[in-house]
């Protein structure tokens, strides 16, 4: 059975985006400041800034906040955890390299399936993990661009080339598509998702 969702970060292809009220939206990161709605607020990053957003008089009604972090991390009692599984072999030589990105940021490609696991990489990627533990089957990515252009929210993301590899490591195990500016999976308007999706 399909079970459509919606993935949002603040990358430039974000901007002007509407979650529509009859798909569930996973916010990563700083989208739940600015989205019209979501229904989960995610990050793999516990930053001071992100971890700010999960405390309870700083949260938004209705909306369930997760972070996928090391074992043993403090988070504030009503935030679902979820275990972030990082792994680091021999350092690639070539510094300007993808691969060295991957080692740089312990990435570990592909949906981890194990209960209460997400594989770490960025927060847009740990997003995926969760949608696909939430039972979704088909995910539409709005503001994820593996861009270092100036975010929706303002500033500039980090070193992104990364997200290519991994997410192209989850099409065996489900359907993700780009409505921004990934090129290693599917790409196609939100609206010719929506018709895809038929919604």
């Amino acid at each position: 059975m399909l079970k459509p969702c919606i993935i949002v970060a603040s990358g430039p292809s974000a901007s002007g985006f509407v979650a529509p009220a009859h798909i569930p939206v996973i916010a990563v990161n700083g989208a739940i400041e600015w989205l019209n709605r979501a229904d989960y607020a995610f990050t793999l990053d516990p930053s001071k800034v992100n971890t700010a957003r999960m405390l309870p008089h700083n949260q938004r009604p209705g909306v369930n906040y997760v972070a996928a972090v090391p074992v043993g991390y403090p988070l504030p009692a009503n935030v679902t955890r979820y275990n972030r599984v990082a792994k680091r072999g021999a350092e690639p030589t070539d510094k300007k390299s993808v691969e060295w990105v991957l080692w740089r940021y312990s990435c570990v490609k592909g949906i981890n399936t194990t209960p209460g696991h997400i594989n770490t990489g960025n927060s847009s990627w740990g997003a995926l993990g969760l949608a696909y533990h939430l039972g979704f089957t088909d995910v539409a990515l709005i503001g994820v661009d593996g861009s270092t252009d100036l975010k929706v929210d303002g500033g500039n993301s980090y070193e992104l080339r990364h997200l290519n590899p991994l997410f192209a490591s989850a099409l065996p195990q489900i359907n993700v598509v780009s409505c921004g500016k990934l090129n290693s999976i599917p790409q196609m308007s939100f609206d010719q998702w929506l018709a895809k999706i038929n919604l």
